[in-house]
């Protein structure tokens, strides 16, 4: 599954001694957020803990973090113009299933104003993985594979650009490498298992890029006593790869079939629905960390992620944002003009509102991730948690009303209900 990490700052001006000051002169705080998106290892380079920040101010100053979680909640930085860096501890040319990601976001601290940035920190190599096919598992009693991305097999970096599967260790199928971008060498040399003659393939992957997937397949074909095994190398570059989970249909009841005018014909069993139950249609909406939709504290980190099914496409998808600190601060992103009131919610509509999608892409699903899909995960992980930045009020709501409506203009609406303690 392809893996991005989102890391959200919000930079939150002050003003010192209460008076509007030069940009250079005054003083904020950041204030970081961060999210992660896909199935991950437990290895460093793959945890968002062990990340390391790095903060730079055009003037050459600079804040360093070692850890993600070393990280204060606030952190006090001059007025001025920075860059913000988040990549993984550790970078190899070819490592044993280690992902390097890294992002990077200019952001500006002015005094009394609130300065959301969005960093994606992407995957910057690329993954490579096996598949071996039943010929090649019979025909071959062992063998190795070598994959590099050195300039030849013989460049003087071609052993810390290399790595070496084998059948000795049981486990090729299951381990993935991963190599920093440039063309990819792979070299194939078995023994067939009845006479233990060798076999020898090669091959060349030059067209690379990052976030490549490369599932190379294996097969092996018994061509004659001369020529013995050929190995064929089947290389397939998946730009996305992810697992889809179908839920169970919901049955329909069916009216009708007693009736004079509905007759239903018991020799028929397309006229029973108990024979061919009709799938529901209904979108549905579940958060499995909160089955019942329960109000739920704000937090600095927060686990709300929201599936929505939706069988028959998304068509609109708006989020009314009923909140007295974020209600306005969303509205100022897209450019829009918005005062506070219960009575009026801000709508964010999340697929037809271009300078919205602009102001939230990467902290929460909008436009064509929206737009048709038939199962969203809606994560609000990153945005609740920006509601503390602003010291809210202890006991004040702040909901968030979900509407959703498919191509058949069925609708949806849930209330998402969070409070400051």
């Amino acid at each position: 599954m392809k893996k991005l990490l989102y890391i959200v700052a919000a930079a939150a001006a002050v003003a010192a001694c209460g008076a509007r000051e030069s940009l250079n002169e005054g003083h904020g705080h950041l204030s970081l957020t961060a999210v992660q998106e896909g199935v991950y290892s437990t290895k460093a380079n793959d945890v968002l803990g062990d990340f390391v920040v790095d903060i730079v101010r055009s003037d050459g100053w600079t804040k360093h973090y070692d850890r993600y979680t070393d990280i204060p909640q606030t952190i006090t930085l001059g007025s001025g113009e920075y860059t913000l860096t988040v990549a993984s501890p550790e970078f190899r040319y070819a490592g044993w299933n280690l992902p390097f990601y890294k992002g990077s976001a200019d952001f500006t601290i002015r005094v009394d104003e609130l300065t959301p940035v969005n960093v994606t920190a992407a995957l910057q190599n690329m993954k490579v993985s096996f598949a071996l096919t039943d010929s090649f598992k019979s025909e071959l009693s062992s063998y190795t594979i070598v994959v590099t991305n050195a300039a030849s097999w013989d460049a003087p970096d071609a052993g810390e650009r290399s790595l070496t599967w084998s059948s000795a260790t049981g486990d090729v199928e299951q381990t993935a490498g991963y190599f920093s971008v440039a063309p990819l060498r792979v070299k194939v040399d078995g023994y067939r298992a009845v006479d233990n003659s060798e076999t020898h393939s090669e091959l060349l992957i030059s067209d690379v890029s990052a976030k490549d997937h490369h599932v190379i397949t294996l097969d092996a074909r018994v061509t004659g006593l001369v020529n013995g095994v050929s190995i064929t190398i089947d290389p397939s570059v998946n730009d996305r790869t992810s697992d889809v989970e179908v839920p169970g249909w919901d049955e329909v009841p069916v009216d009708g079939g007693d009736s004079d005018d509905n007759p239903t014909d018991p020799t028929d069993p397309t006229e029973d629905p108990s024979v061919n139950p009709q799938p529901s249609t209904v979108p549905t909406m579940t958060w499995d960390k909160n089955p019942t939709f329960a109000p739920t504290p704000i937090a600095g980190t927060m686990d709300v992620e929201i599936v929505i099914d939706v069988p028959e496409g998304i068509r609109d998808f708006v989020v009314d944002v009923d909140s007295n600190v974020l209600g306005e601060t969303i509205a100022g992103l897209a450019g829009a003009s918005y005062t506070y009131s219960p009575d009026t919610p801000f709508p964010m509509d999340l697929i037809n509102d271009e300078a919205m999608i602009a102001a939230l892409n990467g902290m929460i699903p909008v436009g064509d991730q929206l737009k048709d899909q038939t199962t969203v995960n809606f994560s609000l992980s990153q945005l609740v948690p920006l509601i503390a930045v602003y010291t809210p009020e202890s006991g004040s709501q702040h909901t968030f009303t979900l509407k959703v409506t498919d191509k058949k203009n069925q609708r949806l609406e849930k209330a998402v209900v969070f409070y400051a303690e």
